[in-house]
């Protein structure tokens, strides 16, 4: 019966909070090109199976404005059912902050009748990877967290990852161009293969610049916990770094805060323009530039594709989006200039022109151990 599945799903749930067991592995990928993720180009063919009637689409959110990632599917939700409300019926909902009941929201969307729910983050691998057997006629979308589709018993879900890596490179070589000291920091939500993207990236980032230059490391255990994050901040600036890159969710706005009320210390932002979400804040005038991580675009991109041909999109397996189609990157705007100088901002754009090009490759996480990602933060501290 669905409530005996209800209550074992909470218990499951909240059994991977506590344990904070976070990222599987996958075997089933594909790298995505402009060619594969262009919604606008994609037609249904005489071989397709063309959607008729208006597809409908539940995305469930903590919450509608965290300045960050959730932020960035939200506007991208918004602008989909703006933009494209004959062929398609979008309901973004907030679903709160405490993550232990969000299984319900995904119980009660699946008995909606909806074709497809979306959902984000580590908080819902277990819920993707064992909700869908029991709806296979809808179609599940998990942005931001891989799943193990090597039993191919996912055939109706959808992986999305984002080449944050590459973001985090080119954010690390901001911070190089920027640091008169010779430190930069960065400050992590939790120890996890999401969070880590960024970070290596950043690392190399900053080294590609400035070889010597020293990267201080922290995670602040919390999404949520700003104070604590603004004292490990705080903490980094009293040891001489002068830029601190968060990605640490909504806690990161405890990161902006002490970088604010520093002299001559900047901040890079993470997931969305977080100089334009915070504005009137006071933090925004240190934030240097953001990384992005393109939640809105890939979402519009995935659904439009799937509404012109629900063939055409790789359920069962995980696409990543970088560079080469606009899934990552970060701000260019006056404050970028201003810190780090014109010239060092075309250096910069070289740069991701050749990551994009695959000129300049950066490493990931997801291919590294524990133990390689611990001697990469303790050699770059050094």
């Amino acid at each position: 019966m669905k409530l005996v599945k209800k209550i074992l799903a909470v218990t499951l749930a909240s059994a991977m909070v506590l344990s904070l067991a976070a990222c599987g592995g996958s075997q089933s990928k594909t790298e995505v090109t402009g060619n594969e993720t262009s919604g606008a180009e994609t037609k249904a063919g005489a071989d397709s199976t063309a959607k008729k009637d208006k597809l409908k689409v539940k995305v469930c959110l903590s919450t509608f404005s965290d300045n960050s990632f959730s932020q960035s599917l939200y506007e991208g939700a918004v602008k989909l059912k703006e933009e494209s409300s004959d062929t398609v019926d979008v309901e973004p909902v907030e679903i709160g902050t405490d993550d232990t009941v969000w299984v319900d929201a995904f119980y009660e969307a699946a008995d909606a009748g909806y074709d497809v729910i979306v959902g984000t983050g580590y908080q819902n691998a277990e819920t993707f990877a064992n909700l869908p057997k029991e709806y296979p006629d809808i179609k599940w979308i998990l942005f931001d967290q891989p799943l193990d589709f090597s039993a191919g018993d996912l055939p109706n879900v959808l992986s999305v990852l984002f080449n944050s890596s590459q973001s985090g490179y080119l954010s690390g070589a901001a911070a190089a161009y920027y640091s008169k000291t010779g430190t930069i920091a960065f400050v992590g939500g939790k120890d996890s293969i999401v969070v880590n993207e960024f970070l290596v990236g950043y690392i190399e980032g900053a080294k590609s610049v400035r070889s010597d230059i020293k990267v201080l490391t922290a995670y602040n255990g919390s999404y949520t916990d700003t104070a604590n994050a603004k004292s490990i901040t705080e903490a980094q600036i009293a040891e001489g770094a002068d830029v601190v890159f968060q990605c640490a969710g909504g806690s990161g706005n405890g990161v902006l805060e002490a970088a604010a009320e520093a002299d001559g210390v900047m901040s890079i932002g993470v997931d969305a323009d977080q100089s334009v979400t915070l504005a009137g804040s006071g933090y925004e005038k240190a934030v240097m530039t953001s990384a992005l991580k393109n939640l809105g675009n890939a979402f519009i991109n995935i659904i439009n594709q799937y509404a012109a041909d629900e063939n055409s999109v790789p359920f069962g397996s995980e696409i990543t989006y970088g560079l080469e189609i606009d899934g990552v990157g970060i701000v260019y705007n006056d404050q970028l200039t201003a810190a780090i100088g014109e010239e060092n901002v075309k250096k910069l754009k070289d740069i991701q022109s050749q990551l994009a090009d695959g000129s300049i490759t950066s490493s990931t996480a997801a291919s590294m151990s524990t133990d390689d990602i611990s001697a990469l933060i303790k050699s770059a501290a050094e």
